[in-house]
């Protein structure tokens, strides 16, 4: 029996023996196996472009992966009780506490750190009738990244507060005047700089913006705490699944990397199968 991390097994798996299976295979492996996987980002990443010279005519086969060029016999049985346990994942909802926050280590305020993780919402989840669900497929997210010995990035720069600028590069002045359209009125935003005194207008104000954008930074968080999840619930399938020839140990990177850099921790994103 050998001892095994899960992101060292998964990439086993889905390098090592899962490409054993041939292209053509999947009709007879999908009722057993929980299902075909192919597509999405291994049709961009070309299982990592590690097996260009070995692929047989570019096919995925039942496992989404490219298969070798040679026969090597049939993918090892625990491999094949991994694909089972990664595409469950598929099955997952997203739960998204009221203080989630994955940016308390980059000192923003309580309004900027909302505001960014509105904005990063429609990259995360998308809901169906109530429902919501990762953008990307858990399962896909989880073994692109076996194929490509990595982990979603969670590493951002802080951000810093710049403000708007005009067209020479000097911070822009804005005003809001109050506008009448037919039967409507309301209040626009125009230009606050008064161009024949070359003074701000009385009530201009400048606007300020983050750069980078948290927005992104919350995004890439949740798509790593999704990973994260998704791998750990693997290896509790695992621990409960026949193996063959291996013990999986879980994840060693932390669930939020980034905790104890800044601020107190805050909930984390949960996922729960539908």
């Amino acid at each position: 029996m050998k001892t095994i991390g899960i992101e060292a097994f998964l990439s086993w798996a889905y390098r090592e023996e899962l490409p054993k299976a041939e292209a053509g295979t999947g009709q007879a492996l999908t009722g057993t196996l929980g299902g075909t996987l192919a597509g999405g980002w291994d049709a961009v990443s070309r299982q990592g472009e590690l097996m260009a010279e070995t692929v047989r005519d570019g096919r995925v086969n039942a496992f989404g992966v490219l298969p070798l060029s040679i026969d090597c016999g049939p993918p090892h049985p625990d491999a094949l009780v991994a694909h089972k346990a990664v595409s469950a994942l598929d099955c997952w909802e997203i739960g998204l506490p009221e203080d989630w926050d994955p940016l308390a280590d980059m000192h923003l305020s309580e309004a900027d750190r909302r505001d960014a993780v509105a904005r990063a919402m429609p990259r995360i989840v998308v809901g169906r009738e109530g429902v919501a669900r990762f953008r990307q497929r858990p399962a896909e997210l989880v073994r692109h990244h076996a194929i490509m010995r990595s982990a979603p990035c969670w590493e951002a720069q802080a951000p810093v507060s710049k403000f708007v600028t005009g067209p020479t590069g000097n911070p822009a002045w804005f005003r809001r005047v109050t506008v009448t359209e037919g039967m409507t009125t309301f209040e626009r935003e125009v230009d606050g700089f008064n161009q024949r005194t070359r003074r701000p207008w009385p009530g201009a104000y400048k606007k300020t913006y983050l750069d980078p954008d948290p927005a992104f930074a919350a995004a890439d968080r949740a798509e790593y705490e999704i990973w994260h999840a998704a791998v750990a619930h693997v290896t509790e399938t695992l621990a409960n699944a026949a193996l063959a020839g291996h013990r999986v140990l879980p994840p060693a990177r932390p669930a939020r990397p980034w905790e104890g850099r800044g601020d107190a921790a805050r909930a984390p994103l949960t996922a729960t199968f539908a």
